[in-house]
């Protein structure tokens, strides 16, 4: 069986995971390299083998625990390279600007094409339709994601005020290549579990020396969490993860279904974990919060006619809107306050516009 088709859980041993300490950008090849050679990476990779690696490049800027931290992306490239025959990093267009402008500005696309990647927007790539799935049946997905011999995905251990949690399988809605992919975020828990079983994801490395709490998937705050956690198996990293930010994993609805479908493991006594025991490395996560603004933002996001015209007509104008609403509240005030009082973010006024 190829390694392509011996991917579901069902057709695996048990999925590992493994957690490193991860404090300082000096220690990242180090940590990486213990990391991925405790899943046995080279079982995974085989020699000259096409690779596609899925950053977190949601934001325009770089902030640490925004966007996949380019040092990571790099070390990471660099040590595939040694055995890959060609090493491919992307992102699809996001709503507000295009892949390219994403991942240049947030220094991924400088750190991949430095370590011999070559960098593509997911969006303008050829497609196929025949994936099948709850939701996504027929929808057009870059041909790139099957025909690839490895895909991995590049998550950040962040909140979401939407879906909890967004690290792998989240991560993986940025696979799908329309800029207005929130119109589908009221069944985005099927969503994900197609893409997921679509791509067939086999590394996971994700980025958790910095991460965001709060009101994430970007204007949340960041935290010190000083981990690095890798992965064979998606489900398997997101619960794990969960449990290190003091989430149940059952509780955050897009990976139960993703377990339900067969794709992943929830219970630790069904993962092959190394590291710290978790006990020790347990670090709960504020979680989102709910404001006016952001129970606005849900109720619109289980509507997706009128969140296409929202995002595609008068979006920014909202935006623009809302943060003078959080002004005027205290909100954004305390906001900046928190910010500064973490002293790990210096330019984020980005995060308003």
């Amino acid at each position: 069986m190829c390694q392509r088709t011996a991917w579901l859980w069902g057709e695996m041993t048990k999925p590992k995971v493994h957690v490193e300490r991860w404090e300082e950008l000096s220690h990242t090849r180090t940590a990486l390299k213990k990391s991925l050679e405790a899943l046995d990476w080279k079982s995974i990779v085989k020699p000259n083998d096409q690779v596609v690696i899925k950053v977190n490049g949601t934001h325009f800027t770089y902030l640490e625990g925004l966007t996949t931290t380019p040092e990571l992306v790099y070390e990471f490239v660099r040590l595939l390279k040694t055995r890959a025959g060609e090493v491919i990093v992307g992102e699809s267009n996001l709503q507000r600007v295009s892949a390219e402008e994403a991942l240049m500005g947030c220094g991924i696309q400088k750190a991949a094409e430095k370590a011999g990647a070559r960098v593509v927007n997911f969006s303008s790539l050829p497609m196929r339709s025949d994936i099948e799935g709850e939701y996504m049946r027929g929808t057009p997905l870059p041909k790139l994601y099957s025909d690839c011999d490895v895909f991995c995905s590049m998550p950040v251990f962040k909140t979401h005020k939407l879906t909890g949690v967004t690290l792998t399988l989240k991560n993986h809605f940025g696979c799908h290549p329309d800029d207005l992919r929130l119109k589908h975020h009221g069944d985005i828990h099927k969503v994900l579990s197609d893409i997921t079983g679509y791509i067939k994801p086999r590394l996971v490395v994700m980025d958790g020396r910095i991460g965001l709490e709060s009101d994430g998937p970007i204007a949340g705050l960041p935290k010190k969490l000083g981990l690095l956690l890798t992965s064979t198996n998606c489900v398997a990293a997101d619960s794990t993860a969960c449990r290190i930010m003091g989430f149940d994993p059952s509780e955050i609805k897009h990976i139960a279904h993703a377990h339900g479908r067969g794709l992943g493991p929830l219970s630790l006594d069904q993962i092959n974990y190394t590291g710290p025991p978790i006990k020790d490395i347990t670090d709960p996560f504020e979680r989102a919060n709910q404001d006016s603004i952001s129970a606005l933002e849900k109720w619109l996001s289980n509507k997706p006619r009128l969140s296409k015209l929202v995002y595609r007509t008068f979006f920014n104008q909202m935006k623009w809107i809302s943060w003078k609403i959080r002004w005027a509240s205290g909100y954004k005030k305390e906001y900046v306050r928190r910010i500064e009082e973490r002293g790990i973010w210096k330019d984020y006024e980005g995060l308003f516009h």
